[in-house]
């Protein structure tokens, strides 16, 4: 069946641009804070939300988005019945404040939760937040847990949170009801089940990275090995029982597939052509198919009424040493920790099948922080009113019947996103606006050595002079930028791997500044969370065991 191309026209007038920057919230509550919910109250109607967030996948690694040797039939089928978004970004372009963004609808400037101190380029500093941090995301943040919880959804995470270790800063503590899984990345420390190279390079400082049920460690070191299984497993039972109960549900599955080292079940192992990553890979869309077939064993009622949104934190980083370990940007130019489109543009999927018309491709603009004003307009939750949002709906491009169609208050329609700005850390590098993408700041593009037997070039003289695999190194020489000004301007419907700047469009690079210069002077950044680190804050389930920090689950 052909696919329904959907595609809003891009309006470039400056005033729709800065009613796009400075009303933001105009759009997904009224201005007097009322509730811009399109008609759902009851708890009967309320729809069931299922995010799943995949690590580190790059635009080029589902089937659907034309991997040529990896098998993902269950997010396919999920393409198929649903809509595939081609220009779907993440606000952030690594996993702490992309994390952060996603669950508050803002970007991380505003929370403190990007890496380097606001305007610096000091690349020393974190970009993640580390197994020692001493903050998390701040409590005065508003998620999209939290609003759920508020109009009655029962709400579960499982898998990578990554925006704080301590308890204080735990899912539980942050609007989920229970939580099972990682606190951070799994190369944050030892771990069980892993089997490729990069085994080597996890983080020595860290104790071994604890498996998390509520807020106590039930197994240190985690077992790989079994641990997307078990994150299927907890994910049905919560959407089995919660859809037996009555209620609505919440369920945010953020996977550790398929970030570095690779790791898969047993069985899984060798099965992939494309190798440990493939392997990876399809054990993730394994545990998708598992999740939406509990959805359609259910009743009508539920099974009719559950929106599923499937994405990734960030593209992929490019394999190093000849190994095909990590991910693949297809098309698109640079990797994780950069913004280029291989850092910032994402592979996305939107399942509600009877609401979501089937076979879409949507080809309009939107970002992560969206996702936060379309489960709110959905649930009839009211958005919060007392901080700047930047999140937009995403209802009326997947074409769903009952979306509010975005309005001034004097009724005239405004254009969907019309502007997204990326930083790199806490600074502001790149500006999408319309089909536009301007680049204040950059940073090279991956280029790696040819094997020394296919080059004349005596500057490889041996194995051990190939660059190490060293994600902490690769993600701080992503912080060093080259500052253009004017800015680099790409035209992204012709030129979407940014291979030719543009000379010609002052108009256009006017228009950009502009807007940079309205939302400099709105913003009001975060007090910085990323740089600070406290040893004692590192989890041990049992300092004094034999190894320390040793446990082993019942199950």
């Amino acid at each position: 069946m052909m696919e329904l191309v959907l595609r809003r026209a891009p309006a470039l007038l400056l005033a729709g641009v800065l009613t796009c920057m400075l009303h933001v919230s105009d759009r997904v509550h009224g201005a007097d804070g009322s509730s811009s919910a399109g008609g759902r109250s009851s708890a009967n109607d309320k729809p069931n939300f299922i995010l799943f967030y995949v690590d580190d996948m790059g635009y080029g690694d589902l089937g659907c988005f034309g991997a040529p040797t990896t098998r993902t039939p269950n997010i396919d089928r999920m393409a198929r019945e649903g809509a595939r978004l081609t220009q779907f970004y993440t606000a952030h372009s690594i996993c702490t404040p992309s994390r952060a963004a996603l669950l508050t609808g803002r970007l991380p400037v505003r929370s403190g939760m990007c890496g380097n101190a606001y305007g610096s380029k000091d690349s020393s500093q974190p970009m993640v937040l580390a197994c020692d941090a001493k903050n998390g995301l701040p409590l005065n943040e508003t998620t999209i847990a939290e609003t759920l919880k508020e109009s009655g959804y029962d709400t579960m995470m499982v898998g990578k949170w990554h925006l704080g270790q301590q308890v204080k800063y735990q899912p539980t503590r942050q609007g989920f009801d229970h939580y099972f899984g990682l606190p951070y990345s799994v190369d944050m420390g030892f771990a069980y089940g892993n089997d490729t190279m990069e085994k080597d390079s996890q983080i020595k400082i860290c104790h071994p990275v604890p498996l998390i049920r509520d807020e106590e460690i039930i197994e240190q070191p985690a077992n790989y090995s079994m641990l997307t299984a078990r994150y299927a497993t907890e994910a049905v039972k919560f959407v089995t029982e919660s859809a037996q109960s009555g209620k609505p549900f919440f369920l945010y599955l953020a996977f550790s597939h398929v970030h570095v080292p690779q790791f898969a079940a047993i069985d899984r192992i060798g099965r992939s052509e494309r190798g440990y990553f493939g392997d990876s890979v399809e054990e993730m869309d394994s545990a998708v198919g598992a999740v939406l077939d509990a959805i359609r064993a259910q009743v009508p009622s539920v099974s009719a009424n559950t929106f599923a949104f499937l994405t990734s934190d960030n593209g992929a980083i490019p394999s190093v040493q000849n190994r095909a370990y990590s991910g693949n940007n297809g098309l698109l130019s640079g990797r994780k920790a950069q913004t280029w489109e291989g850092g910032l543009r994402e592979p996305a999927v939107a399942w509600w099948p009877g609401t979501i018309p089937a076979h879409q491709l949507v080809m309009d603009v939107a970002v992560t922080t969206d996702v936060f004003a379309t489960f709110a307009e959905l649930a009839g939750a009211q958005m919060p009113s007392d901080r700047v949002m930047d999140s937009i709906s995403m209802l009326s491009l997947l074409n769903v019947s009952q979306a509010r169609v975005p309005s001034h208050p004097d009724g005239s329609v405004l254009s969907l996103r019309n502007v997204s700005f990326f930083y790199q850390g806490c600074q502001l590098w790149a500006v999408r606006m319309g089909q536009w993408k301007a680049h204040y700041f950059t940073s090279p593009k991956p280029v790696f050595p040819l094997p020394k037997q296919y080059t004349a070039s005596a500057s490889i003289n041996s194995d051990s002079e190939w660059p190490a695999h060293s994600p902490g190194a690769e993600i701080r020489g992503a912080l060093q930028g080259t500052p253009h000004r004017p800015p680099l301007l790409f035209n992204l419907e012709s030129d979407p791997s940014e291979n030719f700047p543009l000379s010609g469009h002052d108009n256009i690079i006017k228009e950009v500044d502009t807007a940079v210069a309205a939302h400099n002077a709105a913003l009001k950044p975060g007090r910085p969370q990323l740089p600070f680190h406290d040893p004692s804050t590192r989890l041990c389930c049992n300092e004094k065991s034999a190894p320390p920090c040793y446990c082993k689950a019942d199950t």
